[in-house]
């Protein structure tokens, strides 16, 4: 008889340890469940920092450029200034995905778009060349680099001074 009762309360104890570790397991991963819970998924596509990388003057008075981003990233602000052919201005800037989903660059608008011909002839014969990112995906923290080329081309209206603003914004969404 007395065996009988140490095998059950063996078996009570063992039930009781059972029940505490269990609890403690669940409060474990309720904790953990509560931090994804929390956490807010986002994708914050930005242009993160613009620099000059080259100037080429085709006469005694370099091309004047100035590129700048908004508060919030998304537009990119530019006002350039050529007077002589073979002037050319390259800015790269930095495109980063500061959110937490990975993110694809649909189109990136131009305004105003030089390449449509009404707005060509308004800055001719300067051309503007962009690298191509449309299309990409940007994981979480990954960047990329968009170039931007202003060029003065030669002509037989040559040494005209060409001011002009240019807008780039990024049109993205989330994979």
């Amino acid at each position: 008889m007395k065996k009988m009762i140490n095998i059950r309360n063996n078996i009570i104890i063992v039930l009781c340890i059972t029940i505490v570790l269990m609890a403690i397991g669940f409060v474990a991963i309720s904790m953990r469940l509560k931090s994804y819970q929390d956490k807010e998924e986002s994708f914050n596509v930005v242009f993160y920092e613009a620099s000059r990388q080259n100037t080429t003057k085709g006469s005694n008075k370099s091309p004047v450029g100035d590129v700048s981003i908004d508060s919030s990233g998304k537009i990119l602000n530019m006002n350039f200034s050529l007077f002589a052919a073979h002037d050319e201005l390259t800015y790269s800037v930095i495109v980063k995905n500061k959110g937490t989903l990975p993110a694809k660059i649909i189109k990136v608008h131009k305004n105003p778009d030089y390449d449509i011909e009404t707005y060509k002839k308004l800055i001719y014969p300067v051309t503007i060349t962009t690298s191509d990112i449309e299309g990409k995906t940007l994981l979480p923290g990954e960047e990329l680099e968009y170039k931007i080329i202003v060029y003065y081309n030669p002509s037989i209206n040559s040494n005209v001074t060409k001011n002009f603003s240019y807008n780039i914004a990024l049109i993205t969404e989330s994979n």
